[in-house]
């Protein structure tokens, strides 16, 4: 598989995903949760087996605002809403308890500067992470020959997590748009762990990449990085393999409430597989390139 040959090909496919990600975030929106926007949250368990469509339905019927309704698990049900004042809620449980014969299990409220404070929080903390993983590569990676700079390595990986964090926001705001998942506080655990497993993949090519460079100073770049790539490209993928399978046996089999979690991580380490092997060697060759055609 030649892949640095083709290196333009894949950096093309991947500044069009990158974009498709920020067109689906900015038009359909990302569907935030009550964590980030405040609002109500109760769970309920309705006596009768009943569909999330079933229990929208009746509750339309004395509740008009907008709603979302997630199953928990056995006829059990997370319904979010717009922040309610006591004798709200009260009504609304009332009408829950009457009229879905319905148990109430629990319920929160979550104020809006509450939310405001973790999606501020959320930012930063992704901002944070993505810095703290620029300075230790390039401290990681100090000792590679002169010819290459330790901050390209960091800088490089940077921007292959900015691609795998639009397509997966982009394609989660689609899902959510028609599934009715939403953005909560796992989420941001799920990006988290998208840019450390993301992360991981890039450093083990790049440091055998570092290896080869010291053992074959006489190789080109390309050469380098090409087999590089090949001596790691079955460890990556059967890394990301074992751990897709994983997840997505738990999209099947788990409770609704884990699933925009683990959609979210399946969809991240997806592109992160992608993005270790196909954008952030073959950029690093491109400005290596560029570099030498400066000198020149």
């Amino acid at each position: 598989m030649q892949i640095i040959k083709y290196s333009k090909i894949y950096l093309t496919i991947a500044a069009l995903t990158t974009l498709v990600g920020l067109i689906a975030i900015f038009t359909f929106k990302l569907p935030l949760g009550i964590d980030f926007t405040g609002g109500t949250m109760v769970e309920i368990k309705t006596s009768q087996e009943k569909s999330s469509t079933q229990i929208r339905g009746e509750i339309s019927e004395f509740y008009k605002n907008n709603l979302t309704i997630q199953n928990s698990g056995e006829n059990q049900f997370i319904i979010k809403t717009s922040p309610l004042e006591e004798s709200q809620f009260k009504e609304l449980e009332e009408n829950l308890k009457n009229k879905l014969s319905a148990d109430i299990l629990r319920h929160q409220q979550i104020g809006g500067s509450i939310g405001s404070a973790t999606t501020t929080n959320a930012i930063y903390a992704i901002i944070l992470s993505a810095i703290f993983i620029v300075i230790y590569l390039s401290w990681a990676f100090r000792k590679v020959p002169r010819s290459v700079s330790p901050w390209a390595f960091g800088i490089i990986a940077f921007v292959a997590l900015i691609h795998d964090l639009s397509f997966s926001f982009g394609l989660f705001a689609l899902i959510g748009k028609y599934s009715g998942f939403e953005l909560d506080s796992s989420i941001l655990v799920a990006a988290l762990t998208i840019l450390g497993f993301s992360v991981h993949d890039t450093i083990v090519v790049f440091d055998r990449l570092r290896e080869n460079i010291i053992r074959f100073p006489q190789k080109s770049i390309e050469e380098n990085t090409q087999s590089s790539l090949m001596e790691t490209l079955a460890r990556s993928l059967n890394t990301s393999l074992t751990a897709l399978l994983v997840l997505v046996s738990m999209i099947i089999l788990g409770g609704e409430s884990i699933k925009p979690f683990i959609l979210f991580l399946a969809i991240g380490i997806a592109i992160g597989t992608y993005s270790s092997i196909f954008i952030a060697s073959p950029t690093l060759v491109l400005y290596q390139n560029y570099k030498e055609r400066k000198k020149d």
